[in-house]
C-alpha cells in the first residue's frame, strides 16, 4: 500500500510513519532523510540541493522530485511506501501520482497554537532521526530510546518567526493536496489530541477502511 502522511510540523508525522513502517513492513521514506543521505554521500542531486540549502533558499521541485522518486523506485518500496514530507505542492503531487499513485493519505490535524507549543519542546536525535516532544518523551532525559545517542534541539524550533513562516508555508501548500486526495476518496483525517499509541491505532484503522 502506498501511503502519504500529511500534517503541520509537530503533528507527529515522523513518529507515526516509523510505527506504521514497522507494523506494515513497508519503508518509511522521509524527505529530510533523503536530503541528508544525498548530501552526505555527495551524489549529484545532493550537491545540487546543497547549493540552495547553503544560501537559505528552497530546493527546486525538480531536485526534490528526482530525489523522492529515486528512493521510492528502490526494491524495498515495491510493495508500498510511507512518505513523510513529500509531496508538498501540486507539482510534486502530480509527479508522484504519475509514477506511484497514493492509496491512502493520512492528514494529522493540529492547530497552529499547539504546533508551536510542541515545536518549542521538541528534541531530536541526530544519529537515527527519532523525534521527541510533548506527546512522546524519552525514557531517559536527553537520551534517545532508539540508539542511545544524545538528543539536541533544533535552533529553528526556538525561533518564533521561523516557526510562523513554516506554518504559513504549510497552509499555503497543503490545500491542493487535501482537495485532490478528497476528490480521489483516499484522504483520512485524524485529530492528534491523544497520545502516540491512540493516534497510531486511529492511523491503522484509517488505513484499513
Amino acid at each position: 500500500m502506498n501511503i502519504v502522511m500529511i500534517g503541520v510540523q509537530g503533528a507527529g508525522k515522523g513518529t507515526q510513519s516509523k510505527m506504521l513502517s514497522e507494523k506494515l513492513g513497508i519503508p518509511h521514506i522521509s524527505t529530510g532523510d533523503i536530503f541528508r543521505d544525498n548530501i552526505k554521500n555527495q551524489t549529484p542531486l545532493g550537491k545540487e540541493a546543497r547549493k540552495y540549502i547553503d544560501h537559505g533558499a528552497l530546493v527546486p521541485d525538480a531536485v526534490v522530485i528526482n530525489m523522492a522518486l529515486s528512493r521510492i523506485n528502490q526494491p524495498d518500496a515495491q510493495k508500498g511506501y510511507i512518505l513523510d514530507g513529500f509531496p508538498r505542492n501540486g507539482v510534486q503531487l502530480a509527479a508522484l501520482e504519475f509514477v506511484k499513485p497514493v492509496d491512502r493519505a493520512i492528514l494529522l490535524e493540529l492547530d497552529d497554537a499547539t504546533a508551536i507549543q510542541r515545536l518549542n519542546s521538541r528534541t531530536l536525535c541526530d544519529t537515527c532521526g527519532a523525534i521527541y516532544g510533548a506527546n512522546r518523551s524519552p525514557k531517559i532525559s536527553d537520551v534517545c530510546d532508539e540508539c542511545g545517542s544524545a538528543l539536541v534541539e533544533r535552533k529553528d524550533d526556538k525561533d518564533a518567526a521561523a516557526i510562523q513562516k513554516r506554518l504559513n508555508l504549510y497552509h499555503q501548500e497543503i490545500d491542493t493536496l487535501v482537495r485532490y486526495y478528497e476528490w480521489k476518496s483516499v484522504l483520512r483525517r485524524i485529530l492528534t489530541n491523544g497520545n502516540v499509541d491512540e493516534i497510531f491505532a486511529l492511523c491503522l484503522k484509517a488505513i484499513e477502511q
